[in-house]
């Protein structure tokens, strides 16, 4: 059992539990250990209980593609463009809010700081600083900003009241306890300050569900839970923006704390999708066996060097079948997952007969539509 980080309600019975001894971390990376997930039914949350010493874990281990300060995730593909997630996260931003000269803005969980980075370059005018739980990241932070404009461990006493809008890009999703740090954020802002915040959307991108690192998952009621309880008003929340995430706008007001009138069919709907969600992951892995068995032995690849591939290969009994990851992500070639080559679909060597398509079940089938090559050479197709 865990205590729930928004509620405090104990929660008794886990929805979902990995059913091997290897996890997968949100950076496809894996983690020695079950992932198990809850869910409290009075605010539609899933909540997962916490990697061994998870503060650590950040400050130490979670090395977010720090490389170098340009590294980032293939967001999607437009016409043969690759648009990328921080540079696709400024532009929505700059969509929601109106950022004007002389305002200040921080970006909470920041890690590289490139999502401030690229809006600095956007909107000079604008002054960006930066916060994380780690250090790990400074020597890329003093590349652009000088050190007053940042802080680790913990944010700066001088900022108190200061920002005119604080960000969050896919950080609370790991935070142990988020309605702390909202409250620290509600602290940092003026007066009717602004609060933007991405979170994944696990009812949308799937693959959420079992990285092992990701604590809590947000539905649109859980959401404005926490906002109003830490002294949000909600302005939106927004589920069809960026892709497989939610967008959440609140505004900072003079109570502390504001009560919110939950809808009970909005309820039942996420209760419903949670169920549905954990029955799928609770599935997947027999599936997966099933058909490593009807291929027998054949060469393979896996398409999608991130959490879905990372999931198919702690699920494979010889993974010495599988030859290579696939991927579209230029920056992820020569390098390796599961000490298996990256390469591009381009590459694929010819003798491959078995693709694993380690995507977003929303998706997979329509990214793979686009490859015709594989209808000449590929003879079974695993669709998760």
């Amino acid at each position: 059992m865990i205590n729930c980080a928004l509620t405090g309600k104990t929660l008794q019975t886990p929805i979902y539990q990995s059913q091997g001894h290897l996890s997968i971390t949100s950076l496809s990376q894996t983690y020695e250990g079950k992932t198990i997930v809850y869910l409290n039914e009075e605010i539609g949350h899933l909540q997962t209980k916490e990697i061994e010493d998870i503060e650590t874990y950040y400050d130490k281990q979670y090395q977010f593609f720090n490389q170098s300060d340009e590294d980032d995730i293939l967001y999607k593909v437009v016409d043969g463009k690759k648009i990328f997630r921080q540079e696709h996260q400024v532009n929505t931003l700059l969509s929601k809010i109106n950022l004007e000269a002389g305002m200040e803005v921080l970006d909470y969980g920041c890690a590289k700081g490139t999502v401030m980075k690229r809006l600095a370059q956007q909107k000079p005018s604008v002054k960006t600083y930066l916060f994380d739980v780690s250090q790990m990241y400074v020597s890329l932070w003093e590349k652009f900003l000088p050190s007053d404009r940042y802080a680790s461990y913990k944010t700066k006493e001088e900022w108190q009241g200061k920002f005119d809008v604080v960000t969050s890009f896919f950080a609370f999703e790991h935070a142990p306890d988020p309605l702390k740090e909202l409250r620290n954020i509600n602290s940092l802002l003026k007066d009717d300050g602004y609060f933007y915040c991405i979170v994944p959307n696990v009812y949308e991108n799937t693959g959420d569900f079992i990285v092992a690192d990701h604590v809590h998952h947000y539905s649109d009621v859980s959401l404005r839970y926490l906002l109003a309880k830490a002294g949000f008003e909600t302005i939106e929340i927004d589920a069809s923006s960026h892709f497989g995430a939610y967008i959440a706008l609140g505004k900072k007001i003079s109570q502390t704390s504001l009560k919110l009138q939950i809808d009970s069919e909005d309820l039942a709907s996420v209760a419903k999708a949670a169920m549905e969600t954990a029955e799928y992951w609770n599935a997947l892995q027999n599936k997966i066996c099933q058909f490593e068995e009807s291929v027998n032995g054949q060469k393979a690849a896996i398409y999608g060097a991130g959490v879905y591939g990372s999931f198919i290969a702690t699920c494979l009994k010889n993974l010495e079948d599988i030859q290579c990851f696939i991927d579209q992500n230029p920056l992820l070639y020569g390098t390796k997952a599961f000490n298996k080559p990256i390469i591009s679909n381009n590459e694929l060597p010819t003798e491959i007969k078995v693709i694993y398509v380690g995507l977003n079940p929303k998706i997979a089938k329509q990214v793979v539509s686009g490859f015709s090559k594989w209808q000449e050479t590929i003879s079974s197709i695993l669709f998760l």
